[in-house]
């Protein structure tokens, strides 16, 4: 029985003299076992002092606090008929902000929430801001989310999954969201140390938020056949996001955008009666995630330096998608023939995406230079060095700013360059997307210029 599950009562005895006592270091894990109490139904019995009418009358008190709070989520969730939990290891964020934008332009009141590089709030407009947090991220927020798309009247709710742990992605779908509509864009090899090993386990991990008696999007053919099997014990049908997105109308983007995230938010605007015309339209009007893959150009010290943006795919699959589509987009801009310099970085707890990532590096990207930046960029070092990289074609900084890459850049070239940054996001990463977003200018290429819609 999964924690949570209806009928079930969380019962945590601990010592009030002891360090958890005094510090209530267990109330996260509590509010995680049940995810619809309030903050203050956090229960703390013993002592010796305790008596059994003490214990059994506060018992009783949080009993009746968890009943109340989990019928006004059910309330809320009633209010909204249209839910839809996104999910899958890449595309996540963008599949929801496309579907969000899907149903804005069709006239739904829409709500939605992305967690990815940068979490954010996107109203019924389509403005949206920052989410902002107290503490580490939880899955408990959905529950706020929920109530807040509830107060505005909400016909629909488009919302990521953050979870990542088997029993959260659980808690997520069947306890908080209860989704009608469950997206899954894809199962990749990424929190292998929670998910995996293997693509099967994590296949199998994406499956528990499958919702119960309703649809479910998958955007791979990959592992197809385990979700379908997983939905049909559920009661919910399974389709296949297999529908054909021509690279004229991926031209379609002003932005680097991948044809499966297209696919799934198409596929979930056909099975609730969207047009193909107000989808592409609706599609066009939502803002790229932070993370998403972009290309900006600035010059610096007489060298125009053309950045594209790969930080977010994090795994070999994903990048090497993300360098397949911006070298096809770079073949009718002025840039396609331009040396290519490479920038890895890595966060310091990632140390498992090391080999992987700079086996990119070696073997599968036609790089003139690399750079390795974060605090793992000796140890990539050594392994760029075991797999024959030249190292004198590397430069390695554990801390430095977007100027100083900049600067070596410039002095080695005198002509236009690309830099290709991937690895992470977090902290020189996102560093350097913030330097090209105030100082650099986003590219389009041709097909997106005059920002013809497709035609059907």
């Amino acid at each position: 029985m999964y924690p949570g599950e209806p009928g079930t009562l969380v019962y945590v005895s601990v010592d009030r003299r002891s360090e958890a006592g005094k510090q209530g270091s267990l109330r996260e894990l509590f509010r995680i076992c049940n995810p619809c109490l309030p903050a203050i139904s956090f229960l703390v019995i013993a002592g010796k002092d305790d008596t059994m009418e003490v214990v059994l009358g506060l018992t009783f008190v949080l009993l009746v606090l968890g009943c109340i709070e989990n019928a006004v989520h059910q309330r809320r969730l009633k209010s909204i008929p249209i839910r839809i939990h996104v999910n899958g290891t890449r595309g996540k964020s963008t599949t929801t902000r496309l579907i969000a934008g899907i149903f804005r332009q069709a006239g739904y009141r829409v709500i939605a929430k992305t967690t990815g590089t940068a979490a954010r709030l996107i109203f019924e407009d389509g403005s949206e801001e920052s989410i902002k947090r107290r503490r580490k991220p939880s899955v408990i927020e959905q529950v706020r989310i929920v109530a807040e798309a509830a107060r505005r009247g909400a016909d629909v709710l488009v919302v990521e999954c953050m979870a990542i742990h088997p029993e959260m992605q659980w808690i997520s779908e069947r306890r908080i969201l209860q989704s009608t509509i469950g997206v899954i864009t894809n199962a990749r090899e990424d929190h292998l140390d929670v998910m995996g090993p293997t693509r099967q386990d994590v296949a199998s991990v994406l499956a528990l938020a499958i919702p119960k008696a309703g649809k479910l999007v998958v955007g791979e053919q990959d592992y197809f056949a385990v979700f379908k099997e997983e939905a049909a014990k559920l009661g919910s049908s399974t389709y296949l996001a297999d529908l054909d997105v021509t690279d004229a109308e991926m031209g379609f983007f002003s932005y680097a955008m991948f044809a499966d995230n297209v696919a799934c938010a198409l596929k979930v605007g056909e099975l609730l009666g969207v047009s193909p015309d107000v989808a592409w339209e609706g599609m066009a009007t939502a803002t790229p995630d932070p993370g998403s893959t972009q290309i900006c150009c600035l010059e610096h010290s007489g060298v125009r330096i053309y950045f594209v943006n790969a930080l977010a795919a994090n795994d070999r699959r994903s990048t090497l998608l993300v360098w397949d589509r911006w070298r096809a987009v770079s073949t009718s801009l002025v840039f396609g023939k331009a040396p290519v310099v490479g920038l890895l970085h890595n966060r310091d707890d990632r140390s498992f995406r090391v080999p992987e990532l700079t086996e990119l590096a070696s073997s599968e990207l036609p790089l003139d230079f690399l750079f390795l930046t974060g605090a793992l960029a000796p140890v990539s070092k050594r392994f760029l060095k075991i797999r024959g990289f030249d190292l004198r074609a590397v430069a390695a900084h554990k801390d430095p700013s977007p100027q100083e890459i900049l600067d070596q850049i410039s002095r080695r070239y005198e002509d236009d360059v690309v830099l290709f940054a991937y690895g992470n996001t977090r902290g020189f990463g996102q560093q350097l997307v913030d330097y090209f977003d105030r100082n650099g200018e986003r590219i389009k290429n041709d097909l997106t210029s005059d920002r013809a819609r497709p035609s059907f």
